[in-house]
Formats: C-alpha cells, sequence, structure tokens
C-alpha cells in the first residue's frame, strides 16, 4: 500500500486507519494496539513538523515482517537517543520514546525526513482474518 496524505492534523485519523487496516492481518490485538500508538507518533511528526503539503506512507508484509515507512519533507533531524526516556514532567520528547518502545525496530532515513517502523508478525497463516479491502 503507498498513500499520499495532506499534511494537516485532520488526516491523521485517516492515514493512521488505512495502515491499521493493513496491518490487522498480520498482527495480534495486543501488538496491533502497540503498533497503533507508534504509527501514530510518527504520523503526528510528520504533519508537525514535516514540510510541504503532503507526506506519504507506505506499507509490506513479507510474511514474517511488517514494515510501515512515514516520509515527509521536512527539514529532518538527527535523533541522538530516540530510545532515552524523557526526564519526568518534559513536555515533549515521548513520541520518539514510544515508537521505539512499541516498535520492533526504528531506522530513521534521509536525514530524518523518511522513518521506518517494524513490526514481527505474529499471528500464524490460520489465525489471520480475511484482508480488509484496503489492504494494498
Amino acid at each position: 500500500m503507498r498513500r499520499v496524505f495532506p499534511r494537516t492534523p485532520s488526516s491523521l485519523p485517516t492515514a493512521r486507519d488505512a495502515i491499521i487496516n493493513f496491518s490487522r492481518p498480520w498482527l495480534s490485538s495486543a501488538a496491533l494496539l502497540d503498533f497503533e500508538i507508534a504509527v501514530g507518533e510518527a504520523l503526528a511528526n510528520a504533519v508537525e513538523h514535516g514540510g510541504g503539503g503532503s507526506f506519504v506512507v507506505s506499507c509490506d508484509c513479507d510474511g514474517v515482517q511488517l514494515v510501515v515507512n512515514v516520509q515527509d519533507r521536512g527539514i529532518g533531524f538527527n535523533p541522538q537517543r530516540p530510545d532515552a526516556r524523557p526526564s519526568v514532567g518534559a513536555p515533549r520528547g515521548y513520541g520518539l520514546y514510544l515508537m521505539h518502545h512499541l516498535a520492533d525496530e526504528i531506522e530513521f532515513l534521509d536525514g530524518g525526513r523518511h522513518l521506518r517502523l517494524m513490526k514481527r508478525v505474529d499471528l500464524a497463516d490460520s489465525q489471520r482474518p480475511p484482508c480488509a479491502d484496503d489492504c494494498g
């Protein structure tokens, strides 16, 4: 699946739902909930910090690992320690921490303008529900 969304807060639920609908056949309910939180943080960062009028989301699954890419045209950044826990009461910094701990792996590419979230598939073929229409 590959879709382009306007870089507006109102597009966040639609983008998140598209990713979660794509992911649902490969993740248990608990894993899907964790991944939804991580994806929501990635999308919020693209809207808040990205440049240009849109951001791009792509999803793929090879049966072993689910991969979600979020790309924007912002100035990018270089996270020093994306897994670092924010200070208690800090007004910012929780998004990267949550993504790092709720996805199995994250990568920052293209100077921070491209975020890749990865989650291991945790449902056997026999447990997978039929794929939704917008599963790509």
